[in-house]
């Protein structure tokens, strides 16, 4: 069977805001569980939403324990044959290829020591382990995390906004392995309800058991992202919320041809957003609107040879920027997207599993989180057991 690289782990990028990291000087080290086998290894550096160049000394990639600590020597890591690569404004470095075996369950990391330059564009997803260290420890074997005084600003806003924010993983976009089995990828192409992680996890563990070495399941999934808009200039945290479905899908699911399957999981913020301090009320967008960006979306998907799967939107009606008017238009908008299920690969009606039937435009509290808007990990676990896995046969 012919060799071809397949991601087992990868984001999509947004500015990080207040959760960047100004100043450097310090060994970010992902540590990454793979889901399919492999013989080499390589990785994506993206410094697209950066307000400045990224100056790496030093990189290398090993296999290791779940918490970092390397099980053998590692190996250092170049871009175009540079150890010590400079990533421009914008820019997004493929890495050479490293041999290095991998088996379906192990352990490997990619250690990047990054000299100079703050580290602006990244993501807050919730299924690999970052480990920060200050100085240039990317080749040392045992390391232990370092705790940043940012932190604290990320748990007082998880706190005070009642959502679960992740550790922020500025710089890698993809981790990638030379498989030669037949493997593939399942794209998540969402919002936080994604992002967080509470299905997209349980999710994932249900594809590695029921397909085991065949499936990684990539979170490409964007807090605040919409289908139809870019992020709102009057939102404080200018362009945290990214780019808009539409306008990422080269970027974050074309470019990729080991994704065959795709799922889709917008339309929240597209509805949710107006009229709040995070969009202005302009913004608004209609159910047909939405049906054909997604029946849009859907086209791209299909003509790049993926098949597109498409979740409804769960109802927020108990959440604090919810309205009358913004429910309704999520009723027309699941009803539309109902009626034209057909028209995609397959389709999920999360917003019926999870619906309070006393309050129709609500999903039920026990399965949200604070801000009654995201599922908790009872919600995010139901959402996951209930999605048919015969879809990726």
């Amino acid at each position: 069977m012919e060799n071809k690289w397949v991601q087992v782990w990868g984001q999509a990028h947004s500015a990080l805001s207040y959760f960047y990291y100004p100043s450097c000087e310090k060994t970010f080290r992902l540590v990454i569980r793979s889901a399919v086998s492999g013989e080499s290894v390589r990785f994506e550096l993206s410094n697209e939403c950066a307000k400045e160049d990224v100056h790496i000394g030093a990189m290398s990639v090993a296999r290791c324990d779940e918490n970092g600590n390397f099980l053998d020597k590692c190996k250092t890591a170049t871009v175009n044959s540079e150890k010590s690569p400079c990533l421009k404004v914008g820019e997004i470095a493929l890495s050479d290829e490293i041999p290095l075996h991998i088996e379906v369950g192990d352990y490997f990391c990619v250690s990047v020591f990054v000299e100079k330059g703050a580290l602006r564009s990244g993501n807050l997803i919730d299924d690999a382990t970052l480990v920060t260290v200050k100085g240039d420890v990317s080749h040392q074997g045992k390391i232990e995390n370092q705790r940043r005084k940012r932190d604290k600003v990320r748990e007082v806003a998880s706190s005070l906004l009642k959502m679960y924010f992740h550790k922020p993983i500025p710089l890698f976009q993809s981790v990638q392995v030379l498989n030669g089995t037949g493997a593939g990828s399942i794209i998540v192409y969402g919002d936080s309800i994604s992002q967080q992680g509470y299905w997209t996890n349980a999710f994932a563990k249900r594809v590695k058991d029921a397909y085991p070495g065949r499936y990684a399941v990539v979170n490409k999934s964007i807090m605040g992202t919409r289908l139809l808009t870019d992020f709102s200039t009057r939102f404080f945290c200018k362009g945290l919320f990214g780019k808009s479905g539409l306008n990422r899908v080269e970027r974050d699911i074309l470019s990729y041809p080991d994704a065959e399957y795709v799922i889709v999981a917008l339309g929240t913020n597209d509805f949710l957003q107006p009229a709040s301090i995070q969009a202005p009320k302009s913004e608004k967008r209609t159910a047909s609107e939405f049906l054909e960006g997604m029946l849009t979306l859907n086209a791209l998907v299909t003509k790049s040879g993926k098949r597109l799967i498409v979740f409804n939107i769960l109802n927020f009606g108990e959440g604090i920027d919810s309205r009358p008017w913004k429910e309704a238009l999520v009723t027309e908008t699941n009803k539309l997207l109902y009626e034209n299920r057909d028209k995609f690969y397959g389709f999920y009606d999360q917003a019926g599993l999870c619906v309070n039937p006393e309050k129709p435009t609500c999903s039920k509290l026990e399965l949200l989180g604070g801000d009654k808007v995201h599922p908790n990990k009872v919600g995010g676990q139901l959402v996951a057991d209930n999605v048919d896995l015969d879809l990726f046969k």
